[in-house]
């Protein structure tokens, strides 16, 4: 991702599990051996850490920690370590399958904002930045490949690998196509659901592949690479904006053990008069007193004042790779269970890769935007 350091400072919020903590859930169903089609090909997740670790837990304290990645990367792209900053991390998808495959890609942003950074708070989690794809041309194909040849060598990536029959490798490619066909990609925003054909960011689009392929159970997954928080309404600025942010799919939360869903289709208020400076001391919280019920009836429980947003977040996900492989590493035969699946261990480089065959797994049929609207519930759910 490449959106200013500023503005990407307030992309997330905090609330995980344990990434080591073991699947108690079903595996994914299998096909019998009579039916499984056998492997076609591979996809891969890159997952690229931040080069120093953020720190989440209020918007101030993200911040301080981006500033000091952003300081942190360019020695990393000197050294050769890596041929792109990446300060706040990023994800990055490629699928090897012959006539479906799909070249090394992901979403990313064009860039710029730095002014809105400044006085709109957490709105900057809603914002619509212009977006493109980094397999086009304006998203830098060739400095891409360079990066992730960069870091294979390096050890600054983390691969998560499905070996996958054809059958998925033709929902795959018909999901980026479509993605990329709609110009969904145009649309860079941590509030969009990228399989809903409304943008998304680097992490979402990552995730999103693997959901719509059904390689992975979305009721285990999202816990654990995901960022999920209930946003004040008082730290949600729009200066010289509209007075609303265009409804995402993105827009639920994990409270506990509560579910919140925002209402489909609600645009979010947000004033256009309201700045919300970077650093100032309602950001030392993502909410508080200062929170005034959103003007939407029907409102129930915390959503009168609280917003909920949940994102994908390439560190997570890469400190969960990570896990998994130090955890199958030291079994006697490379292996760990996790997300109800079993994960080999392997390296490419001296870089980390975790390998699920999928093979025998039937691809999710289902629309790619008929999907449960709860991201905490598989996508296939009722």
């Amino acid at each position: 991702m490449r959106l200013s350091f500023v503005a990407t400072a307030l992309v997330v919020a905090a609330c995980t599990t344990d990434p080591s903590e073991p699947s108690t859930q079903p595996p994914t169903p299998q096909l019998p051996p009579p039916q499984c089609p056998g492997a076609a090909g591979k996809l891969t997740i890159y997952a690229i850490p931040p080069p120093v670790q953020l720190d989440w837990s209020t918007p101030n304290s993200l911040l301080d920690t981006v500033i000091a990645s952003e300081i942190q990367a360019p020695s990393l792209v000197k050294s050769g370590a890596t041929a792109m900053t990446h300060s706040i991390g990023h994800v990055n998808v490629e699928l090897d399958c012959g006539d479906f495959s799909v070249p090394l890609t992901g979403q990313t942003d064009t860039g710029g904002g730095d002014w809105q950074a400044a006085t709109d708070g957490a709105g900057l989690l809603l914002r619509d930045t212009a977006g493109v794809m980094d397999a086009m041309p304006d998203g830098d194909p060739t400095q891409t490949t360079a990066d992730i040849a960069a870091r294979e060598r390096s050890g600054n990536v983390s691969l998560i690998s499905f070996v996958v029959n054809q059958a998925t490798c033709r929902r795959i490619k018909s999901f980026v196509d479509a993605y990329v066909a709609s110009n969904a990609y145009t649309n860079y925003d941590g509030a969009f659901r990228a399989r809903r054909m409304e943008g998304a960011g680097c992490a979402i689009f990552g995730a999103g592949v693997i959901d719509v392929a059904g390689l992975l159970q979305r009721s285990l997954f999202t816990p654990v690479w995901a960022r999920s928080e209930m946003i004040g309404s008082a730290r949600i600025g729009n200066f010289l904006g509209t007075d609303s942010y265009r409804y995402g799919g993105n827009l639920v939360a994990l409270e506990g053990t509560t579910h919140w869903l925002w209402p489909k289709g609600q645009d979010v208020p947000a004033s256009s008069s309201n700045v919300v400076w970077v650093g100032s001391s309602v950001l030392n919280a993502w909410s508080g007193p200062e929170d005034q019920p959103f003007d939407v009836p029907g409102l129930a429980g915390e959503m009168q004042t609280r917003l909920p947003f949940t994102i994908y977040d390439p560190q997570l996900m890469a400190q969960w790779a990570e896990s998994v492989w130090s955890q199958a590493t030291a079994s006697h035969d490379d292996t760990q269970a996790a997300f109800g699946v079993p994960w080999t261990a392997t390296t490419t480089g001296a870089a980390h890769e975790v390998v699920y065959d999928a093979s025998c797994i039937a691809p999710q049929t289902i629309g790619f935007a008929d999907d449960n609207d709860d991201l905490f519930l598989d996508s296939d759910a009722p």
